[in-house]
């Protein structure tokens, strides 16, 4: 499939600039930024695996320093243990 892409001039030199930093052609880079939210947009029979993942992963943390959503985190108590 192709598109044509009106971009105003400041976006063009922003997605060329990310674009050569990465040391890719500007195509190759919108096509790698269309296809990664394709991919996060397109939800599976198991919903968005990565969401999925990453609030596995806060529940873990939670549960390995007992904290609840009740709780007030705050840089005090995270490091409440630390202090000298």
């Amino acid at each position: 499939m192709t598109f044509t892409l009106h971009l105003k001039p400041e976006i063009e030199a922003s997605l060329l600039a990310r674009a050569h930093a990465s040391g890719v052609p500007l195509e190759e880079y919108l096509l790698s930024l269309v296809e990664e939210s394709a991919a996060q947009a397109t939800p599976t029979a198991n919903g968005n695996p990565a969401r999925e993942e990453a609030v596995r992963r806060m529940l873990e943390f939670g549960e390995k320093y007992h904290l609840t959503l009740g709780e007030p985190i705050t840089r005090g108590l995270l490091h409440e243990g630390h202090r000298h």
